[in-house]
């Protein structure tokens, strides 16, 4: 038998010591706590992380950034604002191998130039072809992790839809692998968001009229259904329809375009099951008469070189706004905040736009509110090659190469910017209602 004197103070200690423990593990808590939150906001430390993760990963830093959406609420989206981006990004971690950081340097089309250029490719992750170096570093657009982070940057823009490049299921660009697998995680992620996600139709290899019929076919049949597939709708009375960006549509004739856009079309969609809204691309003067005659519902500009074309000219977008209007054509002008593809193209420096601190981003935006358009396209969230890209970037130095960056900006500056010309736009929207 234990003396009472000796049990009490058996108590005491074993009080005092349960105390502490609970008191460590709070502590301990706490600290992971904490950590888990600053990964989730660390930009770099996400991408440093990003080895080895799985979908269920995926899944739960988005439930994690699905709270993150309510407390954000204040921030309203504008659907009427849309971003082209693209997935074709992939480093050895996630695709075995670099895709597009490694870009070549393409051959000068001017044959007449007899200035020597650089040749072959680059060697990520210090060289990479583009002019600027993004804040998450050579990423793999098919991590969830990366993913999520541009979602979540989008949303703090405060565009409202991602127009992301599409290809077949088995086919690429030249510099890429497919990446059609990849849709669903993006839509989910943009679900996670309140975002919706449009097709950006690229020049596939062989693409006409007659399999992009098959193809629209297929994207209707597989994301169709999906609540983060962008739809509009062309007047009140008809049901809301999926958007596709056709680019450098010109390249088929507006009458092999009519037999599939047109009402009276030998392969007419219009009014069935795989009917959607198309939007062509103007570049040159004439293409805008084509968009009609091959029974387009609008058009966009695209480059975010102003004077590169007719098309992305900010002096032409008024009269190209009346010609849209009276042909009962969506107008879409395409803003960019500067190009530069001198890392991958280096013999056209003269298309070259400086940004100017956001002063080059201003006047197109200004320019394009002048119109009064029903939708304004930005060129673009990551097109890192001819630096369009609003996407965060970091100052970088590789062998004697200075990055370009943002500066005197924070690395997020052209997404706080971007933000605060769609609440201009969202403010010339509300008063036409």
């Amino acid at each position: 038998m234990i003396p009472k004197r000796n049990c009490y103070f058996l108590c005491k200690n074993v009080i005092v010591t349960l105390v502490f423990c609970i008191f460590l593990f709070m502590l301990i808590r706490h600290y992971f706590s904490y950590s888990s939150s600053e990964f989730n906001n660390s930009s770099r430390q996400i991408f440093s992380e990003q080895k080895n993760v799985t979908l269920t990963v995926a899944s739960n830093i988005w439930y994690r950034d699905a709270s993150v959406k309510l407390e954000n609420n204040a921030l309203s989206l504008s659907y009427n604002t849309h971003i082209f981006y693209y997935p074709w990004y992939g480093n050895p971690e996630d695709d075995s191998r670099y895709l597009h950081w490694n870009h070549e340097y393409i051959p000068n089309w001017d044959k007449k130039d007899t200035n020597v250029y650089p040749t072959g490719k680059h060697l990520p992750p210090d060289d990479i072809g583009a002019n600027f170096y993004p804040l998450l570093g050579c990423y793999s657009s098919r991590n969830p992790i990366a993913v999520a982070q541009h979602m979540k940057w989008i949303r703090q823009s405060g565009i409202g839809v991602l127009v992301i490049s599409w290809y077949p299921p088995d086919s690429s660009d030249k510099e890429g692998k497919p990446f059609d697998q990849l849709f669903p995680m993006f839509l989910e992620a943009a679900k996670i968001h309140e975002l919706k996600v449009s097709f950006h139709i690229e020049p596939y290899e062989g693409r006409n009229p007659e399999n992009l019929r098959k193809n629209i076919e297929y994207i209707i049949n597989k994301y169709g259904n999906h609540s983060a597939l962008y739809k509009m709708q062309k007047t009140l009375s008809k049901k809301p329809l999926p958007v596709f960006y056709v680019y450098d549509s010109y390249l088929n004739s507006p009458n092999s375009w009519s037999s599939l856009l047109s009402i009276s079309g030998k392969q007419s969609i219009r009014n069935s099951d795989i009917d959607g809204i198309f939007l062509g691309l103007v570049v040159e003067l004439r293409h805008k008469q084509d968009i009609v005659s091959g029974g387009f519902d609008g058009f966009y500009t695209y480059f975010a070189a102003n004077d590169f074309s007719y098309g992305s000219s900010w002096k032409n977008w008024k009269s190209l706004s009346a010609f849209a209007r009276k042909n009962g054509l969506l107008f879409v002008p395409s803003v960019g905040p500067g190009y530069i593809d001198t890392r991958v193209r280096p013999w056209n420096s003269k298309t070259t736009r400086e940004r100017k601190s956001g002063k080059y981003y201003k006047v197109a935006w200004t320019t394009a509110l002048q119109t009064n358009p029903p939708l304004i396209s930005i060129t673009s969230f990551n097109e890192w090659h001819e630096g369009t890209q609003i996407e965060p970037a970091i100052s970088k130095m590789n062998k004697g190469y200075k990055y370009n960056d943002y500066s005197p900006g924070e690395p997020d500056f052209y997404l706080n910017l971007t933000r605060q010309f769609v609440s201009q736009y969202k403010e010339i929207l509300l008063k036409k209602t």
